[in-house]
């Protein structure tokens, strides 16, 4: 588990030391938070401006359609035009039909020309008017879907920049859980073998079997690896303060799943030693 995963309560266990760092660590990962927060708020006006620029492209597919229908019928009377052409070519050719024939058809053609140019008009403004429409709307919408994926790419990179730190701080504090775990360790052995503190125990023991048997003789079971490492530790110790003591098992569990080395098996029989448990990163 991560630190930004902790619940609320484990962080502010892990953060009450006056440390900088740890302050700044729990500044960050509530900032981190409030922006994860901010970007799915801004992903989900994304997609109801996405879902009514759809809505509206429909309604323009619609109208297109029907000015596509309204062209058939121009291009319908077009033909019929042409066709009436072609007989009244006929009559004066052939003379079969009487002057008031003509009249009639060429009346009748005039007609649907002037029909024809004003349908043609009529369709063209349509799908001007349609154009301008359709470019009105997609504007500002396109306009600021591009506004929101600009805001995500931002928040992204705080994001991103907020996880770096949060790593970083969290590989700080790695070698202060250790010893943690440590002190934790020797406060256990002196407390069992009736001591006030570890250096009453340094006194009276060496870090030989003697002491390994009087530590298991008290039910408790621990490595002589692990118990060398409890007794000198010195790579192991950091800088830190009294309310760091209070760290809670899963943090100190960090501290030691990080280990490497032949040191890994030892720290591993402490923590079991100190915790019951054995030290495995959780899910």
């Amino acid at each position: 588990m991560r630190l930004d995963e902790l619940p609320g309560e484990d962080l502010k266990m892990v953060f009450s030391a006056s440390d900088p760092a740890e302050t700044r660590l729990a500044i960050s990962l509530e900032e981190n938070r409030t922006l994860k927060g901010r970007l799915d708020a801004n992903e989900n006006a994304t997609h109801a401006n996405t879902i009514q620029y759809h809505h509206r492209l429909s309604s323009i597919d619609q109208q297109l359609k029907d000015a596509l229908a309204l062209s058939q019928k121009v291009i319908t009377n077009v033909s019929k035009t042409a066709k009436l052409e072609e007989r009244l070519l006929l009559v004066e050719e052939e003379s079969t039909w009487s002057r008031s024939t003509v009249a009639s058809l060429k009346l009748e053609i005039k007609t649907l020309k002037e029909s024809h140019k004003s349908q043609v008009k009529d369709l063209t403004e349509h799908l001007e008017r349609e154009k301008e429409g359709r470019a009105a709307d997609s504007e500002p919408l396109l306009d600021r879907i591009h506004e929101l994926e600009e805001k995500v790419k931002e928040n992204n990179k705080t994001i991103k920049d907020n996880s770096d730190r949060l790593t970083h701080l969290t590989v700080m504090l790695q070698p202060l859980w250790r010893r943690i775990l440590l002190d934790a360790a020797r406060k256990k052995i002196y407390e069992a073998l009736e001591k006030s503190n570890w250096k009453e125990v340094r006194a009276e023991y060496n870090p030989d079997s003697q002491l390994l048997r009087q530590i298991q003789a008290k039910d408790m079971q621990i490595t002589q690896r692990a118990l060398e490492l409890i007794w000198d530790g010195k790579t192991f110790q950091v800088a830190g303060n009294d309310a760091a003591h209070d760290a809670p098992a899963k943090d100190v569990r960090l501290g030691v799943t990080s280990v490497g080395g032949t040191n890994r098996e030892a720290f591993d029989d402490i923590y079991i030693f100190v915790y019951g448990s054995a030290a495995e990163i959780e899910e």
